[in-house]
Parts: structure tokens; C-alpha cells; sequence
């Protein structure tokens, strides 16, 4: 009864299937959901597991690594998981097929291969995909969403959306679309409906996170959450994306409420829970002492207005002191914040050419930058092996370069250095999270490679392909996380909606849209910290 679960009606409630479920479960890094069915003869060894609602594992399956299964899935008897892999929802995979997410190295001739350890990039499979029997795919690969690999396919290079691949090494032998091109699970129809849905709610969002604060109508983040200077600008930004201004106040109060947060002295923004920082320009863990720069600046720009005041700071700093500012910052393990702080130097150099007639070019940014991007990775940051549980990768790097070109080239309308090198480790990090699909799925993951990667398709046709397969896996996940009448949560699946998260996702379905052509006609576009278009040039 237990061998192939699929088969059979399959007594949800029968003591031994509960039992098994609440075996696994019990191991450290397991997560079954109630309603996954695991076969009493199946190898389950797996160093992390998660296992979605109506997902099968049969007898003679030998799972282990670190492995993710979405919902409704089949593994059928004799399938095997190595190393790092991550299957997405309603995925067959037939008997006997291997998926390969580790590698040994062989550098070393004068050592014993077994010796020289393992490496792992892990093996993604999207939605929607058939995998044939005793297919194999091997460590690195992507099978895009809606594919089929026929049986006995070895499969050794990224799989687009779409696909039907079959042969030793595997290759494309037709695609399951006309048009040819790559597709997700949400074009035409179904993205106007969630249009139509974020056009009638996005006011509903708002007034679900109107507070009343110190005599005046404000927002917080959520409801209940603690009462802050960014939410009001997001709030702008939200409401400016569709062409109106958040319902507390008129334009010219709004804008006056803005104003009088900058600090006269060195331009900066204040969070008056906190004060201003001692030293403006020195790197602090109060990410509000840069960012403030970003959130009242262009929430003023989406008013019509700017700073009463220049950014004193900057706009004082020789380059010198900018030199030692941006050697001081870590970009080994704080790259993420590192290039935040970039972000906030950039803007407020922006802010004062735009608002106060500023003519400094601060040449010594852009040569820093310049000379200290690794050529490799075409990033700023390192990739970091894991220490205990924290297991970045590539994550604080490639977040880190988001924010760095964000407030920089983006900005200024700057080309990015080795744009190839940088679109390969962007897309290799999206690999291994699954294009973030459901691991580490928060708002800041998804559009710090999203941005990035539609700043470098401007730039370069390098892997376009590729970069469209996965912005229609980002496209069509995103646009299943609206809950109605409240957003979308910052990080899906924990929190709960707000206005950050719910400006953030638009911005990142508005970009994957732009990236396969379908931005047109939307309702909303982004506007302040998340537009598209360059602020300004340098000329």
C-alpha cells in the first residue's frame, strides 16, 4: 500500500503514516507538511528536508543532502537526491533518476580523489517539469519551469523554460511554445488580473496601516508595528506608483512633514527615535543614518520637491577622507552593508547636483570602484563558506552589489564594469536558491538580484535567455503572494503584509514584467528608491 502512496486512497489519518511523519520530523532541519506521504521503504538521510502539501516520496528513494520539495511532487521508486537540491511545485520525477547537486574535485593528481572534498551548486528544478527515467542531472543545472527531460537524458547545462531535452549530454529538441520564447506562469491574462486586483486594493493597503501619531494621521509598517520615519515615505512611494498621494495630508503638508526630518548641519535625515549619529559619514549598524538619504529624498522627489538643505556631509568630503571612509567598510563579511552605505554616499551626492546646483563629481568614488571590483565576479564582495548556521554564499555579496549600483551607475547612468562576470555569479546565486522562489524569500533577496539583473540586460544580451527564464519564475511566484485587501509581507510566508513589502514586490513584479517585454499597460510603475530610469548623468 505504502510503495508507490499515489497509487492507492491513502489513509491520511492512519497511525503508521502519522508515525513516520512524526519520525522525520523530529530530526533537526526537517519540515513535513502534514499532508506529504513518504513510503516506509524510502532512504531518507537527508541533512535538511522540507517536504509541500500533497508530495510523494515511494519506496527504494534515496533522499539525501540538503533537499527542498514543493508541493504536489512525485518521486517515483528508485529516484535519487544528492547534495543540495531544490524541486519546485507539481514535478514528476520518474523511477530511477538521479539529481546530482555536488561534485567531487579532482584538482589535485597526486592526491586520492576521494580526498580533495566536494563542491555544491546544487540542482534547481522549476515548476511544472516532467523528469523522465534514469535521467541524471548533475550538479549546477537548472531545469526551467514547464520542461520535459525525456529518459535517459544526462543533462549538463541550464534547461529554459519550456524545453523538451532528451539525449547524452541532453539537448533542446523542441519547445512546448510556439513563440519559442521563455514563459512563466504568469503572462497575459492572468498578469491584467493582477493588475486589475493591486490597482482596486492598493488604497486599502494603506488605510490598513494609518495610525494616528502625536497628533497627526501617519503610517506604520503594519498594523500594530512601532511608529517610524520610513512608512510615510513608503506610503508616497506606494501611492505615487499609481499617480496619487497617500489620503493624510495634501502634497504641501506631506512635503513639509518630510523637510523638517533633515538636519540642517550635515543634510542627513534624523530618526528621532535615535538621534543623529555622532560621526554622519562613519559606517553605523543604524541603517536609517545613510538610508534616511534614500527613503525622505526621493519621497520628496515623488512630491514634486527635494532637500531644503544640501548633504553638508558629502558634499564637504575631500577624497581623501572618502578614500579611508571606503577602505574602512568590511567588504569581505559586510558587503550587503557595506555597499548600502555606498547606496547613501551616492544618493546624497545626487541629491545635492539635483536639488542644490552641485557640481562635484567626487571623482574618487568612482576610481575606488573601479580598481576594487573583483574581475572573476564582477561584485565588490567575496562568496563566504558557511560557518555553522550561517550559510551566506553568495547572498551578502550580490545584495551588497544591488545597493552599490543602485545609488552609483544605476544612478548616474554609468555603464557597470564586467557586466558578463557579474551576470554569471547573479545568476548562479539565483540558481542556488531556487530564484528565491521559496528559500529565503523576503522582498530584499528578490530585488536585489532582479534590479541588477534588468540594470545589466540594458547594458548587455549576455544570457538574456537565461535572465528572462528566471524573471518569469520571479514574475509568476510574485504575483501569488498578493493577499487581498492588505499586500504582500516583506519576507513571504513569516511576516505579515505591510507597506514596505507590498512596495518592494511591485517594484520587483514591474521589473520582471519590463524584462519580458510585458511592463506595458500596467497600472503602476515604480517611483523614488525603485525607479528605473537613471536620475541623472555625470555630464
Amino acid at each position: 500500500m505504502g510503495y508507490e502512496p499515489w497509487l492507492v486512497i491513502f489513509d491520511e489519518a492512519s497511525p503508521e503514516r502519522l508515525a513516520r511523519l512524526a519520525e522525520h520530523g523530529e530530526r533537526d532541519g526537517y519540515e513535513l507538511h502534514p499532508r506529504s506521504f513518504v513510503a516506509a521503504d524510502a532512504h531518507v538521510v537527508a541533512e535538511r528536508l522540507s517536504i509541500g502539501e500533497g508530495s510523494f516520496i515511494a519506496a527504494g528513494c534515496l533522499v539525501r543532502g540538503i533537499v527542498t520539495i514543493g508541493s504536489h511532487c512525485s518521486l517515483n521508486a528508485g529516484a535519487v537526491t544528492v547534495g543540495r537540491v531544490t524541486i519546485g511545485d507539481l514535478v514528476r520525477i520518474a523511477s530511477y533518476a538521479v539529481l546530482v547537486g555536488e561534485n567531487h574535485v579532482f584538482e589535485d593528481p597526486a592526491s586520492p580523489i576521494a580526498a580533495q572534498g566536494l563542491t555544491s551548486k546544487g540542482v534547481v528544478i522549476e515548476d511544472d517539469v516532467w523528469i523522465g527515467a534514469n535521467v541524471t542531472i548533475v550538479d549546477g543545472v537548472t531545469v526551467g519551469a514547464h520542461s520535459v527531460v525525456a529518459a535517459g537524458a544526462v543533462v549538463t547545462r541550464d534547461v529554459g523554460a519550456w524545453s523538451v531535452m532528451a539525449g547524452v549530454p541532453a539537448r533542446l529538441i523542441k519547445r512546448r511554445r510556439r513563440d519559442g520564447g521563455p514563459a512563466g506562469p504568469v503572462r497575459g491574462e492572468a498578469l491584467s488580473a493582477f493588475d486589475r486586483t493591486v490597482t482596486d486594493q492598493w488604497p486599502a493597503v494603506l488605510e490598513r496601516c494609518q495610525v494616528r501619531h502625536e497628533g497627526q494621521d501617519s503610517y506604520v509598517d503594519e498594523p500594530g508595528g512601532e511608529w517610524g520615519p520610513r512608512p510615510l515615505n513608503d506610503a508616497v512611494e506606494l501611492a505615487g506608483s499609481f499617480g496619487e498621494l497617500p489620503p493624510v495630508s495634501t502634497r504641501e503638508e506631506l512635503i513639509c512633514r518630510i523637510q523638517a526630518a533633515q538636519d540642517p548641519v550635515t543634510g542627513l535625515f534624523i530618526d528621532p527615535r535615535v538621534g543623529p549619529p555622532a560621526d554622519p559619514l562613519r559606517f553605523t549598524d543604524h541603517e536609517w543614518d545613510m538610508y534616511g538619504l534614500l527613503s525622505c529624498g526621493y519621497a520628496l522627489e515623488v512630491l514634486g520637491a527635494g532637500p531644503l538643505h544640501p548633504v553638508h556631509a558629502i558634499e564637504a568630503c575631500t577624497s581623501p577622507q572618502l578614500e579611508g571612509l571606503l577602505d574602512s567598510l568590511d567588504w569581505e563579511y559586510m558587503a550587503w552593508g557595506s555597499g548600502a552605505w555606498v547606496d547613501g554616499y551616492g544618493t546624497g551626492a545626487y541629491l545635492n547636483r539635483r536639488h542644490h546646483g552641485s557640481t562635484n563629481t567626487h571623482p574618487m568614488l568612482w576610481g575606488w570602484l573601479s580598481t576594487h571590483i573583483h574581475r572573476p565576479s564582477g561584485l565588490w564582495g567575496t562568496y563566504l563558506e558557511p560557518v555553522g548556521e550561517w550559510d551566506p554564499r553568495w547572498l551578502m555579496a550580490v545584495n551588497g552589489y544591488y545597493r552599490l549600483t543602485r545609488g552609483t551607475y544605476a544612478q548616474f547612468g554609468v555603464a557597470v564594469p564586467h557586466p558578463e562576470a557579474a551576470v554569471d555569479t547573479l545568476l548562479a546565486h539565483c540558481r542556488d536558491y531556487g530564484w528565491f522562489t521559496r528559500e529565503e524569500r523576503n522582498a530584499c533577496n528578490v530585488l536585489d538580484v532582479i534590479h541588477p539583473l534588468w540594470m545589466l540586460s540594458r547594458q548587455t544580451d549576455y544570457r538574456r535567455d537565461d535572465i528572462r527564464d528566471g524573471a518569469a519564475s520571479i514574475l509568476g511566484a510574485a504575483t501569488r503572494d498578493w493577499v487581498d485587501g492588505q499586500g504582500v509581507p516583506w519576507h513571504v510566508g513569516h511576516d505579515q503584509p505591510g507597506l514596505q513589502g507590498t512596495e518592494m514586490w511591485l517594484s520587483i513584479v514591474y521589473l520582471a514584467a519590463d524584462l519580458l517585454d510585458e511592463s506595458a499597460g500596467l497600472s503602476w510603475s515604480p517611483r523614488g528608491v525603485h525607479r528605473l530610469e537613471p536620475a541623472t548623468t555625470l555630464g
